[in-house]
C-alpha cells in the first residue's frame, strides 16, 4: 500500500488542455480523418481559470457577422500557423481590420462613433480602454497542430457564431483527449499522453498544480479521479489502476503519511477510535473495506487481543482479553463500573443483547439488577427521560410506570 496515491490536491486542469486561437491555416484544408469531433460533451463547468486565467475584454469582434466569416482565421490572427509557444500573443492588432475598417481607423478623428464600434466604454478625449488577455498555463504549440491537420474550429468549436470570443472557446481537456488520451478515450494514439506535454511542471518533473487561486483537480470523467468529498475511500481503487497518474503530481511521502502506520491522520478517525470503530464497522463494512482486508488487518489484531476465534491462530494471545469471569462478571462489579466510566468501549466489542442478557427482568433476561440500592424510589425520572432503555429490559411500559409511583 505504500505507493498507493492519497489525498491529492489536483492533477490536471477540469476539462481543459490546449491554448489560445488555432491556425486558420488549416481552414482551407481538409480536417485529416482521424481529427474528430469531440465524442462527449462540453464541461458544462467551463474552462479552468487555473488554466486559462479570466480575462478583460474591452473589444468587439462578432465572429458571427457574415462579413467576417468570409476571412481565414489567419487573417485577423496573423501568426498563429507558426506559433510555438502559448504565450505568443495572437489577438488582432489595429493593422489587421484595415482595409475594412479604414474610417474607424483614422486617428484625426477619434470619436466615440468611430473608435467606439470596436473599442468598447471608448470615451472621447480619453485613451481607449485596455483589454488583459493573461497567458494560459499550458505548452503549446500552434504549429505542430497545423502541420497535422488540425482546423482552428476543431479546437475553437463554436467560435463562428460568437458574438465576442473568450475564453469560453479556448479548448477544453476532453476534446484534447480525442487525440491525446491514453486507451479508453483516443480511438488512436496520435498524440503523447504524458501529462507535462501540455501541463506545466515543477523543477523536480511534477505538474504545476498549485497556484495562487487554488489547486487544480481531475475531473470526474478521467478515471473517476476527481478529488471530491468521496475521494478518501474512492482513491485506492483509482490509485493501483493510475498509479502512474497519481505520482505525475504526488511524492511517494504522501502516500506514507497515511500508510505507513506510524501516524494516524485524525481527519480520518479520531483520537479514540479504536474503542469505538466497532460501532461503525458493524454499520458500514464496505466502507470500512475500502482501506482494510477483513482477512488479514481486522483478523490477526482481533486474534492477538483474544477478542475471537478468528484465522492467525500462532499470533492468538495466551490471555483472554478479560479477567477471569469470577472476578470481571461475578466479582466486584468491575465491569459495570469499567461501563459506567465508558459504555463506548464496551460498546466496540458487545451488542445490547449481550447486557440484556444478565441484566434483562426476569422473563426477557436473568434478572440481575444493575441499579444501585433504592433506584425504585427514583425510577420515575429515570423512565422520563429515556424509557427506552427501560424497557429494553423490563418490557412492559406502562406496568413499569405503575411499580414506580
Amino acid at each position: 500500500m505504500r505507493r498507493l496515491a492519497v489525498l491529492i490536491a489536483a492533477l490536471l486542469a477540469v476539462g481543459v488542455v490546449s491554448a489560445w486561437l488555432s491556425s486558420a491555416d488549416g481552414q482551407s484544408r481538409a480536417p485529416r480523418a482521424a481529427v474528430r469531433r469531440p465524442s462527449l460533451p462540453p464541461d458544462p463547468r467551463g474552462p479552468s481559470p487555473l488554466i486559462y486565467p479570466p480575462q478583460r475584454i474591452a473589444l468587439r469582434m462578432d465572429h458571427s457577422l457574415p462579413a467576417h466569416q468570409e476571412l481565414r482565421c489567419v487573417r485577423c490572427h496573423r501568426g498563429a500557423g507558426v506559433s510555438e509557444r502559448a504565450s505568443d500573443s495572437l489577438i488582432p492588432r489595429e493593422s489587421s481590420c484595415a482595409p475594412c475598417h479604414d474610417e474607424q481607423l483614422d486617428r484625426d478623428q477619434p470619436t466615440s462613433a468611430r473608435c467606439g464600434t470596436c473599442h468598447v466604454g471608448f470615451r472621447d478625449g480619453e485613451p481607449p480602454p485596455v483589454s488583459d488577455f493573461p497567458t494560459a498555463r499550458l505548452r503549446f504549440s500552434h504549429r505542430r497542430h497545423v502541420d497535422a491537420g488540425m482546423r482552428c474550429r476543431s479546437c475553437h468549436e463554436g467560435v463562428e457564431r460568437a458574438e465576442v470570443a473568450d475564453r469560453r472557446h479556448l479548448p477544453r481537456m476532453r476534446s484534447c483527449f480525442e487525440c491525446h488520451g491514453p486507451a479508453g478515450f483516443a480511438a488512436e494514439a496520435t498524440a503523447p499522453s504524458a501529462c507535462p506535454t501540455c501541463h506545466l511542471t515543477e523543477p523536480g518533473g511534477r505538474l504545476l498544480a498549485r497556484f495562487e487561486e487554488g489547486n487544480m483537480n481531475p475531473p470526474a470523467w478521467l478515471f473517476d479521479m476527481r478529488h471530491d468529498h468521496e475521494w478518501l475511500v474512492r482513491h485506492r481503487w483509482v490509485a493501483a489502476d493510475q498509479g502512474g497518474a497519481c505520482a505525475s503530481c504526488h511524492e511517494e511521502s504522501e502516500c506514507t503519511e497515511c500508510h505507513d502506520g506510524r501516524v494516524r491522520p485524525r481527519r480520518i478517525h479520531p483520537g479514540d477510535y479504536l474503542t469505538t470503530h466497532v460501532v461503525q464497522a458493524r454499520r458500514d463494512q464496505p466502507r470500512c473495506a475500502s482501506c482494510h482486508q477483513v482477512s488479514t488487518f481486522c483478523a490477526e489484531c482481533h486474534a492477538r487481543l483474544g477478542l475471537s476465534p478468528m484465522s492467525a491462530p500462532d499470533v492468538r494471545a495466551s490471555e483472554p482479553y478479560h479477567p477471569p469471569p469470577a472476578v470481571w462478571v461475578r466479582g466486584p462489579a468491575l465491569h459495570g463500573l469499567e461501563a459506567r466510566r465508558a459504555m463506548s468501549t464496551c460498546a466496540s466489542c458487545h451488542a445490547e443483547r449481550d447486557c440484556v442478557t444478565c441484566h434483562g427482568a426476569l422473563g426477557i433476561g436473568a434478572g440481575t439488577s444493575p441499579h444501585p440500592p433504592g433506584f425504585a424510589a427514583a425510577c420515575g425520572a429515570a423512565i422520563d427521560t429515556n424509557a427506552r432503555a427501560c424497557v429494553t429490559c423490563h418490557g412492559d411500559l406502562d406496568a413499569l410506570r405503575a411499580r414506580c409511583r
